[in-house]
């Protein structure tokens, strides 16, 4: 093996949870050159990576939606050369377009109608539940002999990083570091699980302003904004607001001056955890949305979910635990905040 494509091409949590495939490939076989294929939007979680040799954008909605556009990306990378495609997201286009680039070896999950395209199938049931996303991803490549590293990262740019510590120290009116613990409360979900409601994170705001000296930052992706209004709004005392319009580098910047992060199911968790944030987060108890699966990974990470039984889908009202998110008290989640306070 001396060209590998590493493809993940779904969500910013999913991506996040793939950064450790790279690693362990990298730090087994330090010759071997390693390529990713991702979405535009989830390109600067492996931008700066010093295990990826090269980063591919594919582009389902835009460039690469039709036939001709997909044709065009598989003659791109046939002409690199990759001798193994390692596919840790396998849908339908993805493993057509490892297949028309002639990639001598493909390894994926065999549980999917895309795998006629694998040349070496990995059973995995992960609707199961049976392990972690991360170490789904893992299996995958000890068919490479490759020794499993578990752990996540992204990499900040220096120049980046200095801008967040210069406009967290005018926020502060400090010269260099801030002497307060800063709490981060990303409420938003993408609408992946269920969340805890609005009002629960402005109490849990105001609870860590009164009882702690930390400030709090509520934060969003430029979806969000009208959520993060909403909660800032209806805090009593003054909660700091970010949206993440300058892209996943610099929210991750962000995200690395906090103390903790507190928030749902949801792609900037586990940001922070690669970071090295710890993560307070809130899981609802749909089965295959589970901690199991998707929690965070940190040392000091925890996931908190209602004290219910699992369930395959949220029916609402017709739910004899509805709303079990309520059953999520907000004084749990403070006690676990102010835990981790101190820890960094």
């Amino acid at each position: 093996m001396k060209k590998i494509l590493v493809t993940r091409t779904d969500r910013i949590g999913d991506v996040v949870l793939s950064t450790p495939v790279f690693k362990s490939i990298k730090s087994s076989f330090p010759s071997v050159s390693i390529s990713v294929l991702v979405r535009p939007y989830t390109k600067d979680i492996v931008t700066n990576n010093p295990n990826i040799d090269e980063v591919i954008i594919y582009d389902p909605e835009g460039e690469h939606r039709t036939i001709r556009g997909l044709l065009k990306l598989a003659k791109e990378i046939k002409s690199k050369n990759f001798d193994t495609a390692l596919i840790l997201f396998l849908d339908f286009k993805v493993g057509l377009l490892t297949f028309l680039s002639k990639i001598p070896r493909r390894i994926g999950p065999g549980t999917k109608l895309a795998q006629i395209f694998l040349t070496d199938r990995i059973k995995q049931h992960r609707s199961k539940v049976d392990k972690h996303e991360t170490d789904y991803n893992l299996e995958l490549t000890e068919i490479l002999g490759a020794k499993p590293i578990r752990q996540s990262e992204i990499y900040i740019p220096d120049e980046i990083t200095k801008r967040i510590d210069n406009i967290f120290s005018s926020i502060f009116n400090l010269q260099s570091s801030i002497s307060n613990p800063i709490v981060g409360i990303h409420p938003g979900s993408g609408g992946s699980a269920r969340n805890w409601k609005p009002e629960r994170y402005v109490e849990l705001a105001e609870n860590i302003m009164d009882k702690t000296a930390a400030t709090v930052f509520i934060t969003g992706g430029p979806a969000e904004e009208k959520l993060v209004d909403g909660i800032v709004g209806n805090i009593k005392g003054k909660a700091l607001k970010y949206i993440s319009y300058s892209g996943l580098k610099e929210l991750s910047a962000v995200i690395k001056r906090f103390n903790v992060l507190v928030g749902p199911s949801t792609g900037p968790i586990h940001i922070a955890t690669a970071v090295g944030t710890p993560v307070v987060s809130i899981y609802c108890p749909i089965y295959v949305c589970q901690p199991k699966r998707w929690g965070p990974i940190g040392k000091n990470d925890i996931a908190i979910m209602p004290d219910v039984p699992f369930c395959e889908k949220c029916v609402f009202e017709k739910c004899k635990y509805y709303d079990c998110m309520d059953k999520i008290s907000v004084d749990t989640v403070f006690k676990e905040v102010v835990k981790r306070l101190w820890e960094r």
